[in-house]
């Protein structure tokens, strides 16, 4: 199964500058209407995509079919349209905190008036890039962290259109010991690092793990702390944790630097309630647990009963909302397969 990482990225800079332009200068319907006829080419020609939507939704409902079920499976396309229009939105300032519903904001505010930073755990669920006006407007210390690249291209786009800069970002696959020992500061001065707990990374090359050796013997030859946890954290180590009545493999590392960092543990959801003009935005920011209590000979028993509970936590999420669960490839078998030819499927473009 090809890995979703190694998904090619369909879409030329010039089409996205065009999308983009249209939606900053004439607004909401008329960018629907240029994307509608891309998401049909989307839809009728990426069959890795449209074929993971379809079993996607067929696990939620198993009577879908024919007609209905390609029917529900556009409808869900859509939605990562408008998730798009979202993003742009987001980062061009004009998502106003009146918009923004439940207590998540008011929340993750305390949290940081607080002091009490930490890993936050978020999915491709919903349109976190809303949670960015929270951040931005508050000036609360948020960091994310990617699994790739793949946003690079479109994240540059919005950064030129709208003049604004993008939160800050660290690829997942390029921690080293210095960068994990730079979290743990950011965390224990009150900042809160967000990393996807829903997708396995892709695996690091043999360069790269040539690296993560040369980066544990100087730093242990330094004096400073264990850097193997923070490398462990960027490996492609999974768990199958039930999701949807079948075990799917989700990725170990956001709880294994989570136990690294002895830290709190939040959970972070945004979901679009309402469409139209003038959309609403459903916050929700949890405690989720806090490994500052978890001792190291107890760490594997936590990191399993915290994934499970995670991906417990985040089917009931997706079954609430199913249409804007954006995860379009098999995610019931992703693998962490590094031979895998990065031009052997294409798939919309998904952030990491």
């Amino acid at each position: 199964m090809t890995h979703w990482a190694r998904l090619s990225e369909t879409g030329s800079t010039t089409g996205m500058r065009l999308m983009v332009t249209i939606r900053r200068r004439l607004g909401a319907w008329p960018f629907r209407i240029a994307l509608f006829p891309v998401l049909v080419w989307y839809f009728l020609l990426r069959g890795v995509a449209r074929r993971a939507s379809f079993d996607f939704l067929k696990r939620l409902e198993p009577e879908l079919g024919g007609v209905r079920l390609w029917t529900r499976s556009f409808a869900h396309f859509m939605q990562f349209g408008e998730a798009i229009m979202d993003k742009v939105s987001a980062w061009s300032g004009e998502i106003p905190l009146s918009s923004l519903t439940g207590t998540g904001p008011e929340d993750l505010r305390d949290a940081a008036l607080r002091g009490e930073g930490g890993i936050i755990l978020v999915a491709h669920h919903g349109n976190l890039d809303v949670i960015n006006a929270i951040g931005e407007r508050h000036d609360i210390d948020l960091c994310a962290l990617v699994h790739t690249r793949h946003a690079e291209k479109f994240n540059q786009l919005l950064e030129q259109a709208t003049g604004r800069k993008p939160p800050q970002m660290i690829e997942v696959s390029e921690i080293t010991p210095a960068t994990a020992m730079a979290l743990g500061d950011r965390v224990n001065r009150g900042g809160f690092v967000v990393i996807a707990a829903d997708r396995v990374p892709i695996p690091p090359t043999v360069d790269d793990a040539k690296a993560d050796t040369n980066s544990v013997e100087a730093n242990t030859a330094e004096g400073s702390r264990p850097a193997s946890p923070a490398s462990a954290a960027a490996s492609p180590r999974v768990l199958h944790c039930d999701f949807i009545d079948q075990p799917a493999p989700f990725p170990q590392g956001p709880f294994m630097l989570a136990a690294l960092l002895r830290c709190h543990v939040y959970t972070l959801s945004c979901i679009r309630e309402q469409g139209g003009a003038h959309p609403r935005f459903r916050v929700d920011f949890a405690p989720f647990d806090d490994s500052r209590a978890v001792k190291r000979s107890g760490r594997e028993a936590w990191i399993q009963q915290a994934m499970q509970r995670h991906a417990r936590h985040l089917e009931a999420r997706v079954k609430r909302h199913p249409l804007q669960w954006f995860n379009f490839f098999d995610f019931w078998h992703q693998a962490p397969d590094s031979t895998s030819n990065p031009d052997s499927a294409s798939a919309p473009k998904q952030d990491a």
